[in-house]
C-alpha cells in the first residue's frame, strides 16, 4: 500500500508550515532538510491549519457532483460519462490524516512541547474530530479501507470492514467531545472556529448524526442508538448558520472554484435547475448563472458532439454557481445547519429511528437556514405550498430538500442520493461505463494490486454485496 513511509517525500504541508517541520521529514531525506538551528519538532498549530486549509476541496469535488447532476459538463465531458474508475487516496494518508495522527502523536509523547499551541488534550480532541471526518469521507468513497493500522509506516496493511471503520468513527467522536477540557491555553491555527470549543463539539455532534443516519438501510438499529445519544448530548450540534462548519478562504488559499469564474467548464444540470423551477425556489438564481436575467440549465450527461450542439442552439445556457461564490476568498460550508436540519427531519419520519422531533417545523428550518446560507429570501409558507406540504411532511420531501441543499457540498450529496435514491436521477445517456449507471463507489488506487495485493486481494473476496472492485459495486451501508 502506497502509505507513510513511501510517500513522505511529497510532505503534507504547504508553504505555511514548511518553515517548521522540517524535523518531522528527516528521516527521508537525511540531514539536508535539519536546520542544526531550527525546530526539530512540527507546530501542532501549523500542522492544524494546514488540514483545515485543505478541507473545502472535498465538498467541492466535481466528481461527485456530477453523479448527483448538479453540473453538466461542457468543453471537455468525461467524469459526467463514467469515465473515471479508479481514484488514488494518497492525498489523504500522506496529506491531512498524517498531520493529524502527528499532532496526537507529539501532543501525547510530549505535552509540555506543544502546550504554546494551546491546551494540549482539546488538540488531541480536535484531531480526533478532523481524522474521523476524513476517514468518514474515505469509507464512504471506497467501502473498506486500511484503517486500524493505515498510519504505522507499514508496507502490508489490512483492510479494514467498513461496519468497523463506523463503529470506531462513533466512538471516537463521543469521546472526543466528552474529553474536552474547559481549562488551558486557547488553541491555536484553528481557522475554521477560532477556538472556540463548544463549536466543535457542536460539529461532532453533528457528525456523529450524519453517519448514523447514514446506517438507515443497512443497521437501522444502530443508526438509531447513535443517532439518539448525538442528538441528546450536552455539547449540543449545528443548529445556526453561525455554527456551520465552514472554510473561509484567503488570497494564498484561495477557493477552488475561483479557477472557474471565467471558465466554461461545466454548468448548472437542467435536472436540478427544472427542479427549483418547478417550486418557485429562490437558489435557483445563486446555483447558477443568470443569463437574460434568466437560468437555463444544460442537459446530464452530453458528450462532446451532442454538447456542442446544445451550446450552439442555445447561448444562453448558465454556467454553475453565480459569480460571487466563486471569488477567491468565497466560504465553503462543509457541514450546514440546513443539513442537520434535513437530517433531524428525516430521522423524525423514518419509523426505524423516529426521534420524536417534529417534522415539518424541522423541515421549515431547514428551507429557511439553506436560503440564508445561500443569501436569498421568499416567502417559505408559499414554497412550502409549491412543494405539496401540508400540515404533514413525507420523508420523500425530506430527502428532496436535502439534494437541494446540499448544492456545491458534492461529498455529502453523493453520499445522501446513494442512501436515498432521491431523487431518482437518470444515467448519463452518452456513459461510457460498461453498465450505464450513476457511480456508486470509487474503485480502489491501481497502485492498492501492485503494493498491497494481499490486503487488496481480500478487500475484494469480502465485498458485501458480491462483485468486482468497480465504481458500480456498493459499499456497506448502500444496500
Amino acid at each position: 500500500m502506497k502509505l507513510i513511509k513511501y510517500l513522505k517525500t511529497k510532505t503534507s504541508l504547504s508553504v505555511l508550515a514548511a518553515a517548521v517541520v522540517f524535523g518531522g521529514c528527516s528521516k527521508d531525506f537525511g540531514d539536508t532538510n535539519v536546520s542544526p538551528n531550527g525546530a526539530t519538532t512540527p507546530l501542532t498549530s501549523a500542522l492544524l491549519t494546514n488540514v483545515e486549509a485543505g478541507l473545502g476541496g472535498v465538498p467541492q469535488s466535481t466528481n461527485q457532483g456530477f453523479y448527483v447532476q448538479y453540473y453538466s459538463e461542457l468543453q471537455y465531458p468525461g467524469n459526467s460519462l463514467y469515465l473515471q474508475t479508479n481514484a488514488s487516496w494518497d492525498a489523504f494518508y500522506t496529506g491531512p490524516l498524517e498531520d493529524l495522527q502527528n499532532i496526537i502523536n507529539i501532543a501525547t509523547a510530549s505535552p509540555s512541547t506543544v502546550v504554546g499551541d494551546g491546551n494540549p488534550v482539546n488538540q488531541i480532541q480536535i484531531a480526533r474530530i478532523l481524522k474521523a471526518y476524513e476517514y468518514s469521507i474515505l469509507t464512504d468513497r471506497y467501502g473498506d479501507i486500511p484503517y486500524s493500522k493505515a498510519l504505522g509506516g507499514a508496507l502490508a496493511v489490512p483492510y479494514d470492514k467498513q461496519q468497523a471503520i463506523y463503529t470506531d468513527l462513533f466512538k471516537e467522536l463521543a469521546s472526543a467531545v466528552s474529553s474536552f477540557q474547559a481549562t488551558g491555553a486557547a488553541i491555536k491555527g484553528d481557522i475554521i472556529y477560532g477556538g472556540d470549543l463548544s463549536k466543535w463539539k457542536k460539529f461532532a455532534n453533528s457528525l456523529r448524526m450524519i453517519l448514523a443516519m447514514r446506517l438507515s438501510k443497512v443497521d437501522p438499529a444502530t443508526g438509531k442508538s447513535q443517532y439518539a445519544a448525538a442528538l441528546a448530548d450536552a455539547g449540543g450540534y449545528i443548529s445556526s448558520n453561525a455554527d456551520n462548519f465552514t472554510l473561509t478562504y484567503v488570497s494564498t488559499f484561495p477557493n477552488a472554484y475561483s479557477a472557474l469564474s471565467t471558465a466554461s467548464f461545466f454548468a448548472i444540470s437542467k435536472t436540478i435547475a427544472d427542479t427549483l423551477t418547478k417550486y418557485s425556489d429562490p437558489r435557483l438564481t445563486v446555483y447558477g448563472q443568470t443569463v437574460g436575467g434568466k437560468v437555463k440549465g444544460m442537459p446530464y450527461g452530453l458528450n462532446t458532439g451532442h454538447a456542442q450542439s446544445f451550446i450552439a442552439a442555445n447561448p444562453d445556457y448558465s454556467l454553475a454557481l453565480d459569480a460571487s461564490f466563486k471569488t477567491a476568498t468565497s466560504p465553503v460550508v462543509i457541514i450546514s445547519a440546513a443539513y442537520v436540519d434535513l437530517i433531524r427531519t428525516q430521522a423524525a419520519l423514518d419509523p426505524n429511528y423516529a426521534s420524536g422531533e417534529n417534522a415539518l417545523t424541522l423541515l421549515t428550518k431547514g428551507i429557511t437556514d439553506s436560503w440564508a446560507q445561500w443569501g436569498v429570501s421568499g416567502t417559505v409558507a408559499t414554497y412550502l405550498t409549491n412543494l405539496g406540504v401540508t400540515s404533514t411532511v413525507t420523508l420523500y420531501q425530506a430527502q428532496l430538500q436535502t439534494w437541494l441543499a446540499l448544492y456545491g457540498s458534492t461529498q455529502n450529496a453523493w453520499n445522501e442520493w446513494r442512501r436515498t435514491n432521491v431523487p431518482a436521477l437518470t444515467p448519463a445517456p452518452d456513459a461510457v461505463n460498461l453498465t450505464k449507471t450513476i457511480p456508486r463507489r470509487f474503485a480502489y488506487p491501481t497502485t492498492e494490486p501492485l503494493v498491497n495485493g494481499t490486503a487488496y486481494a481480500a478487500a475484494i473476496a469480502a465485498f458485501p454485496y458480491g462483485g468486482g472492485d468497480t465504481h458500480d459495486n456498493r459499499v456497506w451501508w448502500d444496500k
